[in-house]
């Protein structure tokens, strides 16, 4: 990466999995709109299925997902009941309408499940939803608690799909971190797959993390292609102690520099697409033959709150305490206690906390910034049509872009606006410049290092 784009990323700017955002989620919005969209859900639409996982044997200082440290098994099986309750309920007011596309488990760790409540999630998705032998079904593992017998398990049970969680190799920065795995256990962890047939395998690594180094991070991600996963995904950490009281138990002076951050990333990117992987968006990676290389190739990609995807369904339905559905402009997030998630499920209401009810506008906005994300161009009629620009608007975002132009990150061809290929990692960036939610747009303007 050039070194006068470093400037640009540093900036706070929404992730883009959803739009609006999730922070403009209302009380006010919830069960009854929920309702109402799924019945709008037409007979043969693809739905995509979230099913979230939230438990875990030991707290990973640096996560910032909706998790809990569980090691008494009993206190689990009661959320599988409920979630499929949570299953019936949702299942009932779709009235047999739509498609799954593809079904993911997330977490905390799903494969802390044992495999007859795995079988009982599944078995519950396909008598209510309909799944075929060819429906991708996704599971993230930790390695630390994967058997080969439990491997075997999931694949006959019709998980094809599976996501590995490394972050770093490096000694020091795993006790950092609390989450202590060697390269052997991961290596052994993916030999086990690969025995079992699994064809699609992907590997999460972070930057940013207590005490890395570019020399034991370059190593990191040499580790990680010996053992050649069909994708990668390169994320940044998000330090944000103020939110997850765990993080502050990460030392923020060993916490590297935001410019080496931007070196961190930018030198594993090249290092990736030297060993023969294709950039998907911004932060994945995957081997040319991959689904979603195919599908970005194709122009075909999608992003969801999953992140990059080949998986085509504008509509998700999330299951679980915490779990975000998304069905035609509206999106509800689950309750985020356990507790209260079982409550709302036991007195047979869906149990929606929160969520947004987009404009047409809005959704107009968010398809066209997906199609930016996804493409790396978009069509700038299209985008002053959406936001209904004036003469005086068109002169305003023009010259919000024309940083961007000056050094090199955008160009225009025709009427597209185009993110050039080695700036990808600033495309959040300029997605945001134009963003009428992102409040302020003088950043854009004057970026400073």
């Amino acid at each position: 990466m050039q070194a006068r784009w470093h400037k640009y990323l540093g900036m706070n700017v929404p992730r883009y999995t959803s739009y609006p955002s999730a922070l403009g989620f209302s009380e006010g919005v919830g069960g009854s709109e929920y309702i109402k969209s799924l019945g709008s859900i037409g007979l043969y639409e693809p739905i995509s299925i979230y099913v979230h996982i939230p438990f875990c044997r030991q707290l990973c200082w640096y996560c910032g997902c909706n998790m809990r440290v569980e090691n008494c098994y009993e206190r689990v099986s009661p959320y599988i009941d409920a979630m499929i309750s949570e299953i019936d309920l949702v299942s009932a007011f779709l009235g047999g309408r739509g498609n799954v596309s593809q079904v993911h488990f997330g977490g905390g760790t799903p494969n802390i499940l044992k495999s007859a409540d795995v079988e009982r999630l599944l078995s519950e998705i396909e008598r209510h939803f309909g799944l075929t032998d060819f429906t991708p079904v996704a599971m993230e593992i930790d390695p630390r608690i994967c058997t080969e017998l439990q491997i075997a398990q999931l694949v006959r049970l019709g998980i094809n799909r599976f996501s590995i969680g490394v972050q770093d190799f490096a000694a020091d920065v795993q006790e950092a971190i609390n989450r202590v795995q060697s390269y052997e256990l991961v290596r052994d962890c993916m030999s086990a797959l690969r025995t079992a047939r699994v064809k699609d395998i992907s590997v999460d690594v972070l930057y940013g993390l207590p005490n890395q180094k570019i020399c034991t991070y370059r190593k990191t991600i040499d580790q990680v292609l010996s053992l050649r996963p069909d994708r990668i995904s390169l994320f940044g950490y998000a330090h944000m102690p103020s939110r997850f009281r765990h993080q502050r138990l990460i030392d923020n002076n060993a916490l590297p520099s935001r410019q080496m951050r931007s070196v961190l990333s930018e030198d594993a990117a090249t290092l990736l697409e030297s060993a023969g992987y294709r950039r998907i968006g911004f932060d994945h990676f995957a081997l040319s033959d991959t689904p979603i290389a195919k599908a970005a190739q194709a122009r075909r990609l999608n992003r969801n709150f999953q992140g990059f995807t080949e998986d085509q369904a504008q509509n998700v339905l999330g299951f679980g305490v915490s779990a975000i559905s998304s069905v035609h402009g509206l999106i509800v997030q689950n309750a985020k206690d356990i507790a209260a998630y079982q409550e709302l499920i036991s007195q047979h209401e869906l149990p929606v906390a929160h969520g947004l009810l987009a404009t047409l506008e809005e959704e107009d906005l968010g398809a066209w910034i997906k199609r930016l994300l996804c493409d790396m161009r978009a069509s700038l009629t299209r985008y002053f049509e959406i936001v209904e620009a004036s003469a005086e608007d068109l002169d305003r975002v023009m010259g919000v872009l024309e940083p961007f132009r000056k050094d090199g990150i955008i160009s225009f061809e025709g009427d597209d606006l185009v993110i050039a290929d080695e700036a990808k990692a600033i495309a959040r960036t300029v997605a945001a410049a134009l963003d009428p939610s992102v409040t302020d747009a003088r950043q854009f303007a004057s970026p400073t290092v």
